[in-house]
């Protein structure tokens, strides 16, 4: 899926503001200087997860625009998203619902994401 696509199915699912970061993210992390990581760390979903915590966006909102939109399985963000809060780069926040299990709100951890890639939030 090329970035322009990826955007634009973004909308209804996401805030205004992290699509924004998105597009952020997306050009800092395509600089060559992250190519040894762009298969393991830095991909679209792991961008995705950035942005959406730098605007405390819901877990169970990106991966539904993850899975409805073919970007990636429920999985491969659970797995990106583990491996960016065993950085320290995210943590998680659970909130309450009034029915079911709670939901997990995504948060970034601004000094961590600069110490990490020197990336600033």
């Amino acid at each position: 899926m090329k970035l322009n696509d990826i955007v634009a199915s973004m909308s209804g699912y996401l805030s205004e503001q992290t699509i924004v970061d998105f597009i952020m993210y997306s050009k800092a992390f395509d600089d060559t200087r992250y190519s040894v990581l762009k298969t393991k760390a830095v991909d679209k979903v792991s961008i995705a997860l950035l942005a959406a915590a730098k605007n405390s966006e819901l877990f169970y909102d990106v991966v539904q625009w993850g899975e409805d939109t073919g970007v990636a399985s429920k999985a491969t963000f659970s797995r990106r998203k583990d491996f960016l809060v065993n950085l320290n780069v995210l943590f998680e926040e659970s909130v309450k619902t009034p029915f079911g299990r709670p939901k997990i709100r995504l948060k970034l951890n601004d000094c961590k994401l600069k110490e990490c890639f020197g990336i600033p939030a």
